[in-house]
């Protein structure tokens, strides 16, 4: 399980090197996609393939459906982690999150995936996070019972 928040560094040829406790969960193929929000979503194989299944089960006939399928599966990448536990970011991809022109990136653990932003988007983001008042009210019709 992903989890917390790590400032990394991206290298000049757009490479980022993953804190040590999250190597095993991107062993082997991982794919990274556009996400919703002006980031990127890196998920391992099962997650991503559990995504799919999901996002495959939708009504196609749906524009919508179409469209966020064009989302998702039009932009994955299939990557690894080399030995030094960093990973290539597709440049198309970097364009899109605006990470070409920055030097540090902010992970996020969403679970079964990690979330990739731009520091500043990131700043953004946190702003929204740490408003309690707006959290009760926009988070009350989440069934988040324990």
């Amino acid at each position: 399980m992903f989890f917390g928040q790590y400032a990394i560094q991206i290298n000049n040829n757009k490479a980022l090197t993953f804190p040590e406790h999250l190597e095993n969960g991107l062993a082997g193929n991982v794919f990274i996609t556009q996400g919703f929000d002006r980031n990127l979503v890196i998920m391992p194989e099962d997650a991503f393939r559990e995504q799919y299944k999901r996002a495959t089960s939708i009504n196609m006939a749906d524009p919508l459906a179409r469209l966020f399928l064009r989302l998702f599966l039009g932009n994955a990448v299939l990557v690894q982690l080399n030995k030094y536990r960093q990973m290539q970011l597709p440049e198309r991809l970097c364009d899109y999150a605006e990470l070409s022109n920055e030097d540090t990136a902010v992970l996020v653990g969403q679970g079964d995936h990690v979330e990739v932003w731009s520091k500043s988007y990131w700043d953004e983001q946190n702003i929204d996070l740490q408003d309690a008042k707006a959290n009760a009210n926009r988070f009350a019709s989440l069934d988040l019972r324990l």
